[in-house]
């Protein structure tokens, strides 16, 4: 989902309309701060990895389009086996991935996916603030082109 803002998920179901603050990348859905309370405290969800909303919507349109659940199991994918680029659940892992020796968790996946774009955004602006450096230094090597004290002589 790349929306502006997304709605809480939870309180959709009660056709109730909140602004998400969160994303929970276990249960693949936003919450607002009632049911971020709610998520946090409860037994089955207390140790779910989340996000902040804004965090969420910086992440590569293909790292959001990863579906949580294995199609074939329908189990929560725990894996994803670089040499077949596809995430696995633990199904999969023991019938068709047991002999991949390139595997990592998902989630390790996710952030270096986060990191990257991360570092991408920094590049670009270095090669702007570059960018933008050289074009002052050869603004002020043109002939005419008086800086400070030596414009007052």
């Amino acid at each position: 989902m790349a929306t502006s803002s997304l709605n809480c998920n939870v309180c959709e179901l009660r056709h109730i309309s909140k602004h998400s603050v969160i994303w929970c990348t276990e249960c693949d859905e936003g919450l607002c701060e009632g049911c971020k309370e709610h998520h946090s405290l409860s037994k089955g969800s207390r140790n779910h990895t989340v996000i902040p909303i804004s965090e969420y919507h910086k992440l590569p349109s293909d790292v959001i389009k990863i579906s949580q659940f294995c199609d074939k199991h329908n189990e929560k994918y725990i894996i994803y086996c670089k040499k077949h680029e596809c995430p696995c659940c633990s199904s999969c892992i023991v019938q068709s991935h047991n002999r991949c020796d390139e595997i990592v968790k998902l989630d390790d996946v996710i952030h270096n996916a986060k990191t990257s774009n991360a570092f991408y955004e920094i590049e670009q602006a270095l090669s702007e603030v570059t960018e933008n450096i050289e074009k002052s230094e050869k603004t002020t090597k043109q002939p005419g082109h008086i800086i400070g004290d030596q414009e007052a002589d």
